[in-house]
This record gives structure tokens, sequence and C-alpha cells, in this order.
């Protein structure tokens, strides 16, 4: 399984790029996404939020924050899947991750003008525009708008 996980300030682009993966991948793979969610604020089934827009893209979706933690997988499960899921883990073929920038995983940094130096100082490759990609040294710089770069790097890793 492919993990990675996607940083960056509020509006950057992270949500907008780990939808966009999870379409090219979902008709062949197996996908999640985990979103870190540390005010628990994130509210499930509602058009335009985060959550909701993995899930259309066709990922299962985990939203977890220091109150709850959701799960919703794009099929109907029986019980005993349920009892599975909750005992074993579900093989995935790629597993995104917004937040939890300790994880022990590569890391991508979106960034579409300002950032935080330790997004920037945490990160294995940097997702940009064309605008700042000459702002940053001693990074892989990916092209924010080519998904399939980004999923070669991904996948190279």
């Amino acid at each position: 399984m492919k993990i990675i996980s996607f940083s960056g300030i509020s509006n950057s682009g992270k949500t907008t790029l780990i939808e966009n993966l999870c379409k090219i991948l979902t008709p062949k793979y197996q996908v999640g996404v985990i979103k870190h969610d540390p005010k628990s604020k994130a509210i499930f089934d509602t058009e335009g939020k985060d959550s909701y827009k993995f899930f259309q893209s066709g990922a299962n979706v985990a939203v977890v924050s220091p109150k709850e933690t959701n799960i919703r997988f794009n099929n109907s499960l029986d019980n005993n899947e349920i009892i599975n899921i909750l005992n074993t883990y579900k093989k995935l073929d790629y597993l995104f991750i917004e937040g939890f920038k300790s994880m022990p995983y590569k890391k991508i940094c979106v960034i579409r003008g300002d950032f935080v130096q330790s997004d920037f100082d945490l990160c294995d490759a940097i997702a940009t525009t064309n605008k700042y990609k000459d702002n940053f040294k001693n990074k892989i710089i990916l092209d924010l708008d080519n998904y399939k770069e980004i999923l070669q790097w991904i996948d190279d890793e």
C-alpha cells in the first residue's frame, strides 16, 4: 500500500489534489483517505465539504478528530464485513492522509503562495504551481496541476 501525507495551509489546494488523485485511481484501485480534523469541525454528507468531495471521488474516507472518528465506505457492507473491518485492517492500494503532520509517511506539501515553514521542512516533495516553483531549493518540485506526475512520484516512492 502506498501511503502519502499531504500538508499545507488552508485553501492551498490539498483537498482538490487528493480528490483528483482519487478520481484517477478509484476505477482500478482501492483508495482510502484519512482527514485530520483537529478542531472537530468536519461535517459528513455536506456538499462542498472535504469529506463529501473525497467520498464522491470514489475513495473510502475516515475523518479523525479529538472527539470522534467517522468512516464511510462506497459500498454496502453486511454485518460480518463491518465486524471484520473493526477487527482487521482492510487492504487498500493507496491511502492519502490530509493532516497528521507528525505521522512517519512520505509527505507532499501543497503550496500556492504562503506556507508554514514546518510543513516545508518536514515534506519530501512540494506540489506547487509554475508561479512558485523557482522559490524552492533542495526539494522535489511537482506540478500541482499535473496529477499524473504526482502519481508517478507517489508510485516511485
